[in-house]
């Protein structure tokens, strides 16, 4: 149990600094370094490290309801370090050990190993960015060129794991053949369109109000590197649905998950009309015009377009011809 939020740290002979005990949200790993600058999109860390989405412009009140919510988890709270409830890269790599011996599918172990080793890197990475954040409050407004050398030195090697980390992350390019990784980019492409649609319900017979909005986002998933990043579907019991040029990871968490094969899967495209049954039209989902079923996942989405929603389908079908 972590008791203090501060603990001084010995950066260089003759200089102590108070380094912060809480964790450190960073993008590093999950995207190339600066992108932000460029796209002005965030990286919203879910809650392990190596997991999360990148928000997406949307003039939806409750999408940016929900980036805010997930935002507002990561302001540093003493009781969320007192309790542990902050992400700790000691506690996901025991995590990841355990899940690792009691797994034996290849490619589920694949996704793990690169996750581990990917975990140890940014450890190390989150630790230096804590320090370096220390010795900028050590400066202040009194900098000199003591100060400033040493601020480098740390920011050098911080940067140099950005090599580190690409060279053991699984990347979905080494997947797949260069005719389907194509398939795949025309896919993302249409997902984001999809995606981009301002109402998607997810139905859930197991709850009274059966309908729940839900957001689909591009993401990344255990430090897997993807330059057009991982479709992401949430539904409203917890699971995500990462799309990998060659498969689907069904995801609980960041250590438990299956991973099924894309060419298996069955996605069923419906036009909705007038004439659908009441209960599905309801209030709720007035302006329903598209749904897609998942039956191997026993999922349905529904959407309120139906042109981006034929197109995803449409490009899904082409990128399975490819495997």
């Amino acid at each position: 149990m972590t008791i203090f939020p501060y603990k001084m740290v010995k950066v260089t002979e003759g200089m102590h600094v108070k380094v912060s005990n809480h964790f450190y949200y960073s993008d590093f790993g999950a995207r190339a370094a600066g992108e932000q600058r460029y796209t002005g999109r965030r990286f919203v860390m879910e809650d392990t490290p190596g997991t999360g989405f990148i928000e997406r412009e949307s003039d939806s009140h409750t999408y940016c309801q929900f980036v805010r919510k997930k935002i507002a988890v990561q302001r540093p709270r003493y009781w969320r370090l007192l309790l542990g409830k902050e992400p700790s890269f000691d506690r996901e790599l025991q995590r990841v050990s355990s899940a690792m011996d009691h797994n034996s599918d290849p490619r589920k172990r694949l996704i793990l190993e690169s996750y581990q080793n990917a975990l140890a890197i940014a450890r190390t990475e989150e630790r230096l960015q804590r320090i370096i954040r220390g010795i900028k409050d050590r400066i202040g407004h009194k900098s000199n060129k003591f100060f400033v050398s040493v601020l480098s030195h740390y920011k050098n090697k911080a940067s140099h794991l950005s090599e580190d980390m690409r060279s053991v992350q699984l990347d979905v390019r080494s997947l797949c053949s260069p005719e389907t990784y194509a398939a795949y980019v025309d896919m993302v492409d249409a997902f984001v369109q999809m995606a981009n649609c301002r109402r998607i319900w997810h139905y859930n017979e197991r709850v009274k109000s059966r309908f729940a909005q839900v957001y689909f986002d591009l993401g990344v998933f255990d430090f897997i590197h993807s330059e057009t990043y991982l479709p992401l579907m949430r539904d409203s019991v917890g699971r995500h649905f990462y799309i990998l040029p060659d498969s689907v990871i069904v995801a609980h968490s960041a250590v438990d998950f299956e991973v099924v094969p894309l060419a298996e899967l069955s996605i069923i495209m419906q036009e909705l009309s007038v004439e659908e049954p009441v209960e599905v039209l309801s209030t709720r989902l007035g302006d329903a015009a598209s749904m897609i079923k998942i039956p191997r996942f026993d999922i349905s989405f529904y959407f309120n377009h139906v042109r981006p929603i034929v197109h995803f389908i449409d490009a899904l079908d082409r990128l399975k011809a490819t495997l």
